[in-house]
């Protein structure tokens, strides 16, 4: 685990303007919960589109600013495999397109962050060996017959400095006859970079932010979100390397290799371009 980086204290106006962001947020939230609860009571799928519209203005809310590099795979079923440095790469990646997140089983005890990540169906999946075929067959039907899953690979999050080692437990599931056969993975990079890097900065001066955007450390949630809030935001860059059919790789630990070096790469690509 990274250490974490003393922040400076949130003046009157970081109070003010975080209060302002939390209040509109809130009401965004309560607006689109209606239409989305009536939907999903009706089992109608396009309570998944009102899910996507809620987190485009909630980044926007928030002040996500978010350059995209590469094109999401259009093929279905997808598994996207992406490293993680925040609660924030929820919103930054279910803006841009349905999706249903893989995520560990406490997460559905949080509070706020369990009730929206019911609400984005978030398959909810447990680490410990004993449950792995249990989990393999939920994944196994969740992703068929055209759904996009996002696993977010190494299995905690860091401070962006770097990508760690991917697990390759849970990728069992796609090496079945079934889905081997239709589903393509892709590998996704999502990086944050420091206020002030991105223009201007010069050679040299392009940087992970490590502090405000990731969450990593033991840091209460409420207490992070709120300190993010009373900025100006975060830019955000998102890199998709291209897909590749499952049907490609021998084993999971093969594709794991591979959707890792590729989302170095990614990483490596922001840095360049930004």
């Amino acid at each position: 685990m990274v250490t974490s980086t003393t922040t400076a204290p949130i003046t009157a106006f970081g109070h003010l303007k975080a209060t302002i962001k939390f209040l509109t947020l809130m009401t965004w939230l309560v607006v689109m919960l209606f239409p989305f609860l009536i939907l999903e009571g009706l089992k109608i799928r396009a309570s998944a589109r009102i899910v996507t519209i809620w987190h485009q203005v909630a980044r926007k809310i928030t002040g996500i600013r978010v350059t995209e590099i590469g094109t999401p795979a259009k093929t279905l079923p997808l598994l996207m495999l992406s490293n993680h440095t925040s609660y924030l790469d929820i919103p930054v990646l279910n803006a841009m397109f349905t999706v249903n997140f893989i995520a560990k089983s406490e997460v559905r005890g949080w509070p706020g962050i369990g009730f929206l990540a019911r609400c984005c169906q978030t398959i909810f999946v447990e680490r410990r060996a004993i449950k792995s075929q249990e989990q393999i067959k939920i994944l196994r039907e969740k992703i068929l017959p055209d759904r996009r899953l996002v696993l977010f690979a190494e299995g905690t999050s860091t401070d962006g400095s770097v990508v760690l080692p991917f697990k390759s437990s849970l990728l069992e599931f796609v090496f079945d006859d079934q889905i081997g056969s239709k589903c393509s993975v892709q590998p996704v990079t999502v990086l944050c970079l420091k206020d002030g890097s991105v223009i201007g900065g010069g050679a040299g001066a392009v940087e992970p932010e490590r502090v405000l955007y990731p969450w990593f450390d033991d840091t209460p949630l409420a207490t992070h979100f709120w300190r993010f809030l009373a900025t100006s935001g975060a830019d955000v860059f998102v890199h998709f390397s291209p897909a590749r059919p499952v049907s490609e790789f021998d084993n999971r630990k093969e594709l794991t290799q591979w959707a890792h070096d590729r989302v170095q790469d990614g990483y490596q690509e922001i840095l360049k371009r930004a």
